[in-house]
């Protein structure tokens, strides 16, 4: 029996969740009686993550996750299928801002954020959706995007 059954919850894998709307996602979640896996691109943010679960008294684990890179997406799934069980919901939260005008951006902040707000949702998001696939019940993926891409900016 894993932390989950013993628990009688479903489990949920937020990333981007050391702080701002991430962190407030994981604690609704967990709040609302299931498992939360918050994920944080360092181990102090994890263990923030941690933190922040802990003096709220909610169940909640943070874990380190690169965004960037599908092996480690795999390793983190496959790490909490073994520990928690099968991921019900995939809260893709994590995201960068290099807020500067297209003309100004460097080819680097483009690709960096491409990287992490775009590629890491596919990485993700295919990881867990094959689980959720084999597991037969299915589950809920949720893509978050920021307000800014909404509008535009002035070139000036």
């Amino acid at each position: 029996m894993n932390d989950v059954e013993r628990q009688g919850g479903r489990v949920a894998l937020v990333t981007g969740a050391s702080r701002g709307i991430g962190q407030s996602i994981a604690h609704s979640l967990s709040r609302g009686g299931m498992t939360v896996i918050g994920t944080a691109t360092t181990a102090p943010g994890a263990k923030t993550i941690d933190d922040g679960f802990v003096a709220a008294g909610l169940p909640g684990y943070g874990m380190e996750l690169n965004v960037r890179d599908a092996q480690s997406c795999e390793a983190l799934v496959d790490g909490i299928r073994a520990r928690f069980g099968d991921v019900q919901v995939l809260v893709n939260n994590a995201g960068i801002t290099r807020d500067n005008l297209a003309l100004r951006m460097k080819d680097s902040e483009w690709d960096e954020v491409l990287e992490i707000d775009l590629r890491s949702l596919f990485f993700i998001g295919v990881t867990a959706g094959e689980a959720m696939k084999s597991q037969g019940s299915g589950g809920s993926i949720i893509n978050l995007a920021s307000n800014a891409s909404r509008k535009g900016r002035a070139l000036s």
